[in-house]
């Protein structure tokens, strides 16, 4: 007689990196909500990088600043997956694309009024580096882009100590040019940015009263 052997499909999630950008925070509790009812700090964004389940143990970075004397450090905050939403239906997992609602039992006032907004949440062990100061190779466009009966302004190399505007994924940072080189810059960060090498920056100058895109950078 002929055996049937199932082999079961190994579960391959945990091997790789899961991880998400914050778009949006929120303390879901209205005012005057009892204490014994007061629910978790809610996160939203949308998954780039393999799942998440309901009980997994979270690491938000870069966290949260302290001051320590005159030094300020950045600590990432550590947090239980207690809920979770997409497409406006309850889920206990959640894959890459699209947006989603994480709830957890963080306190509201870490996540009340988009506190959170811009930070990368990873399953613990896979948060990707903080970076206070980057290395990146510049791509700048020959052009800034115009409006209608503007015309288009040409694009002048990287100076050292310029100030510029740098967004990572859903993250907004100021960095002052260090060693600015044609290709190539250093920057000093004024707010840290959690991002892995090879990841793209990118890149505005202000002009006038506005910022405006010039290019963009990759991270060495």
């Amino acid at each position: 007689e002929a055996i049937e052997a199932t082999i079961p499909t190994p579960d391959r999630s945990k091997d790789k990196r899961s991880i998400m950008h914050v778009a949006r925070s929120f303390d879901i509790n209205r005012p005057g909500t009892r204490p014994a009812k007061l629910r978790g700090g809610v996160i939203g964004g949308s998954i780039v990088e393999g799942e998440f389940s309901e009980g997994d143990e979270i690491v938000i970075g870069p966290g949260r600043k302290i001051e320590k004397g005159n030094k300020a450090i950045w600590e990432p905050i550590e947090a239980v997956v207690s809920s979770m939403q997409g497409g406006g239906l309850n889920l206990e997992t959640m894959h890459a694309g699209g947006l989603c609602g994480m709830a957890t039992f963080l306190d509201p006032s870490i996540t009340t009024s988009d506190n959170l907004s811009g930070q990368v949440v990873a399953r613990k062990g896979d948060l990707p580096e903080v970076h206070s100061k980057v290395s990146i190779s510049v791509n700048l466009m020959s052009h800034m882009a115009a409006g209608d009966g503007e015309v288009p302004e040409k694009i002048q190399p990287l100076r050292n100590n310029e100030m510029l505007m740098l967004n990572v994924a859903t993250a907004t940072s100021v960095g002052t040019t260090r060693n600015a080189e044609k290709g190539r810059t250093d920057l000093e960060l004024r707010l840290p940015i959690c991002a892995d090498k090879g990841q793209r920056i990118s890149l505005s100058r202000r002009v006038g009263s506005r910022w405006r895109l010039i290019g963009y950078g990759t991270i060495e």
